[in-house]
């Protein structure tokens, strides 16, 4: 009974490590983390769009307060000012000083606006660079990864064979259980008694359940759930 799934054991243990090898390809690795970052660049792309649209809309802003106070210099220029009261002199006078400081305050704004703006444009094509040859290095390491598993498909195929045929003299309720186990990436499932402890995770096993050990041949532990074995049963 041990014998078999040991087998069995055996062989998956050549397969997981070629899916451990797969999964742990450098190309792969490097294909996710190009997609992370193409993800990534097209947050920022969306960031810096709204960015621009907003200071946009601010510029469009700022201009038109500009014109409007360009306006009314143009306007006060064309007033004739020898038919004014000295009063209405100095009021058009502290009138045109302050239209003459909204406009510097406005051309500064627009300044600054400009400079941002520009900022956000090239972080933006900067960005879109970025994020086109993260593309580019993830099709070819996806290539790369896809060659790779290839020449991996001959040994999977021939295990998964071998694998078919020892599955068919281990015990169904067994095999069941170690299946379940797979699934959760527990390996290796089944494990030999080592100093009265689990061979997994080495937790100590009590007297009692080494008994039961004894006698039905194999124990789940309490604490990994692998399946304990008896070493000096592994051939039998």
């Amino acid at each position: 009974m041990i014998k078999e799934i040991l087998q069995y054991q055996d062989l998956d243990a050549k397969l997981v490590s070629i899916e451990k090898e797969i999964a742990n390809s450098p190309a792969k690795l490097t294909a996710n983390k190009m997609v992370e970052y193409v993800k990534s660049a097209q947050k920022t792309l969306v960031s810096l769009e709204q960015n621009a649209s907003n200071l946009i809309a601010e510029f469009d802003k700022l201009n038109e307060q500009y014109q409007s106070a360009l306006k009314d210099v143009d306007k006060m220029t064309k007033q004739k000012l020898d038919s004014m009261s000295v009063e209405e002199l100095r009021e058009k006078a502290n009138l045109a000083t302050q239209i003459n400081s909204n406009i510097l305050t406005i051309e500064r704004n627009i300044s600054l606006l400009s400079d941002k703006i520009a900022t956000i444009l090239k972080d933006f094509e900067k960005t879109k660079k970025q994020a086109q040859s993260a593309k580019l290095k993830f099709e070819h390491n996806k290539t790369e990864y896809l060659k790779f598993v290839a020449t991996k498909q001959e040994s999977m195929h021939k295990l998964r064979a071998e694998l078919a045929k020892v599955e068919k003299s281990v015990d169904k309720d067994i095999l069941k259980k170690y299946k379940e186990l797979r699934a959760d990436n527990k390996f290796p499932i089944f494990v030999p008694l080592v100093n009265e402890a689990c061979g997994g995770c080495v937790m100590h096993q009590p007297r009692a359940r080494l008994d039961e050990l004894k006698t039905d041949k194999i124990l789940e532990c309490e604490n990994c759930h692998r399946i304990i074995y008896l070493p000096e049963y592994r051939d039998k």
